[in-house]
Parts: C-alpha cells; sequence; structure tokens
C-alpha cells in the first residue's frame, strides 16, 4: 500500500514516510511497517497477517510506481484520493478522482490477471456507490496480443488504457476493428492525450460506427487491398475451416437444406469488419442473411425481433451491441436490400449466393 496513518492520526505516503515513526493499515488499523530501499519501491506492508482484505499484500513494483505515476500526474489538476477505503463494499481502487460535476471516478491500475467474475464483482461494488469506473492496463497487458473477448471486458467508450511505468508509457487504443482471418486492428496514441483526460472529466466521445461494403470506403487488412483477391482469400479460407471440419456442421447442414453451400454465400458476408463479436463476422453477416430469408420478400419484422436474435454472437461484456446493429442495419438499407421504418424492418431483396 502506498499510504498509511501515522500517529498524528494523519495520511502519510510512503515516499514521504520515516522508518522511525509508527503507521496503521487504513482499513484494519493494524501496525504496518514502511519498507524502502534501493530495489524497492517505497510502501507499507502488514507487519503479521491479519486478513485485512481491503489492502493486498504482494504488490508488484509496476503496480506501485504505476499506481504513483498516474497519482502524480492527476493531482496537478484535480483533487485524487490514494488507495481509498470504501468500507460499504470492502474495496479500494487505487485512486479516487473528485469530479466538480458528475460522479466521482475511481481508477484501477490492473497489473495481474483477473477472472471476469472477480471483475464483474469489483465493477458492480464501485457502481452501487455512484460511482464511475475506469480500467488502465499495465505492461502484462500491454506486450501481450489481447484477445476480443478481453478487450471488450476493459473498454472505456471504446477506447482502452494502458500505462508501463519503466518506459513511463501511456498509451490508449481505439477505432477496433477485426477482419475475418486476421488480427485485431486499432489505433492509438501514445501519452496522455485528449481521450483519457475526457474520459477523466467525465466527457464521452462521439462515435460513429459505419460498416460499408463499396472497396473505396472499406479498410481491407491481409496480403492485398484488392477486393477481388480479398473476397477469394476469404473463401479459400472458409473452405479451409469445412474440409478440417472446424465450421458448426448445424449450419452446413441447415445451408444444405436451403439449397446453399457455405463456400457460396454472398460477398456481403465476407466484408464485415465489426468488433464485439464473439463469433467471425461471416458467421454473424450470414445469420442475418439467413433469418431475412425467412422472413420473406415484401414482408416486414419487427426491428426488436431481429435484434434479439442476433445479441448472442456479442461479447456479453461489449458496450455497444446496438451501435453495430444499427450500422449494420443501416449498411443494407443502404445497399437496397431492406427499408427501415417505425423500428420495423421491410425486406426488399435478397442477397444472392454466388454460382459455381
Amino acid at each position: 500500500m502506498l499510504l498509511a496513518i501515522n500517529s498524528f492520526n494523519q495520511y502519510c505516503f510512503a515516499n514521504l514516510a520515516h522508518r522511525s515513526e509508527n503507521y496503521q493499515c487504513p482499513a484494519c488499523k493494524k501496525p504496518v511497517v514502511l519498507r524502502q530501499g534501493q530495489q524497492n519501491v517505497a510502501h507499507f506492508a502488514h507487519q503479521v497477517q491479519t486478513g485485512c482484505h481491503a489492502f493486498t499484500e504482494g504488490e508488484t513494483i509496476d503496480h506501485l510506481l504505476g499506481k504513483m505515476a498516474l497519482y502524480q500526474h492527476f493531482a496537478k489538476d484535480y483533487q485524487v484520493v490514494v488507495e481509498p477505503v470504501l468500507r460499504q463494499i470492502s474495496q479500494r481502487p487505487d485512486l479516487l478522482v473528485k469530479r466538480s460535476q458528475g460522479k466521482d471516478l475511481a481508477i484501477e491500475y490492473q497489473c495481474s490477471p483477473i477472472g471476469k467474475k472477480r471483475l464483474q464483482e469489483r465493477n458492480q461494488g464501485l457502481h452501487s456507490l455512484g460511482l464511475e469506473v475506469m480500467w488502465v492496463l499495465g505492461p502484462d497487458y500491454y506486450h501481450r496480443r489481447l484477445s476480443g473477448e478481453l478487450t471488450c471486458r476493459f473498454l472505456d467508450d471504446g477506447r482502452l488504457f494502458f500505462y508501463v511505468p519503466k518506459q513511463k508509457r501511456f498509451e490508449t487504443r481505439f477505432n477496433f476493428s477485426k477482419t475475418d482471418f486476421h488480427k485485431l486492428q486499432y489505433e492509438s496514441r501514445t501519452g496522455f492525450g485528449a481521450a483519457f483526460l475526457s474520459a477523466v472529466k467525465g466527457k464521452r466521445p462521439e462515435k460513429q460506427f459505419t460498416l460499408p461494403s463499396e472497396i473505396n470506403q472499406i479498410r481491407l487488412v491481409g496480403p492485398t487491398s484488392d477486393l477481388a483477391q480479398h473476397l477469394l482469400y476469404q473463401r479459400t479460407k472458409l473452405t479451409l475451416l469445412m474440409v478440417q471440419g472446424r465450421i458448426n456442421l448445424d449450419l452446413i447442414n441447415y445451408l444444405y437444406e436451403q439449397g446453399h453451400r457455405l463456400d457460396q454465400i454472398p460477398d456481403w458476408c465476407l466484408l464485415g469488419q465489426a468488433f464485439g463479436l464473439a463469433v467471425p463476422n461471416w458467421h454473424f453477416r450470414l445469420v442475418l442473411v439467413l433469418l431475412l430469408e425467412r422472413v420473406g420478400l415484401s414482408h416486414w419484422i419487427s426491428e426488436k425481433s431481429l435484434s434479439a436474435r442476433l445479441r448472442q454472437y456479442f461479447y456479453p461484456s461489449f458496450q455497444d451491441q446496438e451501435k453495430i446493429l444499427q450500422a449494420t442495419y443501416a449498411d443494407l438499407a443502404s445497399s437496397g436490400v431492406i427499408c427501415l421504418q417505425d423500428s420495423k424492418i421491410l425486406v426488399i431483396k435478397l442477397l444472392q449466393f454466388v454460382a459455381d
């Protein structure tokens, strides 16, 4: 821990503490000792194992350095409390930023792995006190390739924040996209820039979700930027997965019953780049095409009903499911496939499967 209570009942930072003084844990009030040296970041630790749940022992150097660096940066402009003890929920976020307007912000600097259930519990606890929560990820997360599901867990309005103490590197990642058979794509900025500062201030970014199908508008990744070659590459990969038995047989059989083949799905299914899906873009788009087939030409379906069937294909923690769905519908509407009217969808034409 970075803070302890001295003999005058005052909070004291470990880097300003003296070995000759006595200190107590802010949570359990039991004695703590000051640990500092050339190899260690100054911090306090319990003298004996007390079962104190508010303060976790064994913090890494990266965690201590990162927490102090974040505090020093934001304490210039905000009232920041380090390691506040929230007794109502038995939690202690790393930082608590006091805002002049709106909800206060709890900042969690996460260096070690954390399970999905534990993450949800910590978020729910902080939200129950009316706090907003922001996660900043440490070097272990920064230096690895994060899965789509793990990325969604820590997103803050489409942004992911990192801090690497030893490099003094702060990075914001945003504008995530995922083309099938390629790694996750994103843009990034280094430094404590506008994106992070706006999040601390409580300002939310205006995000535009567009999923265009035209080659001059779509950002293709991989060995070629040519549309025809891109489609050929996607179909080849899809066929290979089918041969390897890595495609759901129920889907293959359903297509066969409808007179379709997986390697002949409409081109539109192979152009998806939406991030946040628990399945490949081609799978999500194909399901949508098949659902519209079942609705039938010149027939209506409620947007609510269609969206309910499609939400199961997103990661549960993804915050922007509705915006992706709306952007996908808008793409189909601009192509003349559907018409949107009064929260209802009219099927105007069906996307054609590719012939031999």
